[in-house]
Parts: structure tokens; C-alpha cells; sequence
């Protein structure tokens, strides 16, 4: 009677261990690097921190300044910023380059930088470039929806 306790027990565990086994086969494929995929996480996390800074540009009312990912939104809709006076791709068009620029010159191995604000499967909206790539590049993409659109924001990285 006793064997027989132990012979499940044993089982139960192979049982277990087999399934761990195969999770942490299926987490390794899932998660690896795949080499033609352009996606860096560490463009990605630049990317994240972009599009959730506060800009100077209000659409409704000041002080509710909205973040760069709403002032996409808000140029895809050709909204204006209240309490400057100009257009909402205006004020975008000069803040995203100069918030991005001051993050790219702080990390001496980047040579360059673009960024493209474009419609899903559709026509460009804003694209900003600053220097010439001419080393290994990495880049990220976030989409973002706005009136039943798939907005898409990409930025890319160039090393020397």
C-alpha cells in the first residue's frame, strides 16, 4: 500500500517537471532575438518615454498639456493647441525633434536618427531626420488608434 503512494507521487512529479520542461522550451523560442526583426528595447523604451512626456501644447484647456502620444492624435485630427495659437503638427513638428535630438546626444554611439508619423497602410504625416546612417541601425514602432485609424509611430536609430 505504501509503494503504491509513492509510485503516484513520483509520477505526479516526472508529470510536473515534463511540463516545466516544455514551458521554459516554448518561453526561450517565443522570447529569442529574432535577426530580422528591427525591433531594440532599448529604442523601444526611448520611444515609450517620448510618447508619454508632457508637452507646452494644450488643445482643451491650459494647464491640461497634453503628452506627445495625445498630440499625435491630436494632429491626425488637425486639432490646434489652445494656448499657443498654432496647429497641433506645428507645435509637433518642433517639439518632437528637439526632445528626441536632446535624448540622441546624450549617448555618444549614436551617429543619427529618424522618425516617420505616418497612417496604417496609408500616407505619411510628419517625418523627422538628423544625420546620415552609415552604421548598424535599430528601431521601434508604436501604433496608436485614433478615430478607427491605426496611426503609426516609428524611430530609428543609427550606431557608428
Amino acid at each position: 500500500m505504501d509503494r503504491k503512494g509513492q509510485q503516484e507521487i513520483v509520477g505526479f512529479v516526472l508529470i510536473v517537471v515534463l511540463v516545466m520542461v516544455a514551458l521554459m522550451v516554448f518561453l526561450i523560442i517565443s522570447v529569442r532575438d529574432d535577426k530580422g526583426s528591427e525591433d531594440s528595447v532599448g529604442v523601444s523604451n526611448m520611444l515609450d518615454v517620448v510618447m508619454r512626456t508632457t508637452t507646452g501644447c494644450a488643445i482643451v484647456y491650459e494647464p491640461d498639456y497634453d503628452r506627445f502620444e495625445d498630440l499625435f492624435k491630436s494632429c491626425f485630427k488637425g486639432n490646434s493647441c489652445s494656448n499657443l495659437g498654432i496647429s497641433a503638427c506645428d507645435y509637433l513638428n518642433q517639439s518632437l525633434k528637439d526632445v528626441v535630438g536632446s535624448m540622441i546626444l546624450s549617448d555618444a554611439s549614436v551617429d543619427s536618427w529618424n522618425a516617420e508619423f505616418f497612417v496604417k497602410d496609408g500616407e505619411g504625416i510628419l517625418k523627422w531626420s538628423e544625420g546620415n546612417c552609415t552604421g548598424v541601425s535599430n528601431g521601434a514602432q508604436r501604433s496608436i488608434v485614433s478615430g478607427g485609424k491605426s496611426l503609426i509611430v516609428r524611430l530609428r536609430i543609427c550606431g557608428v
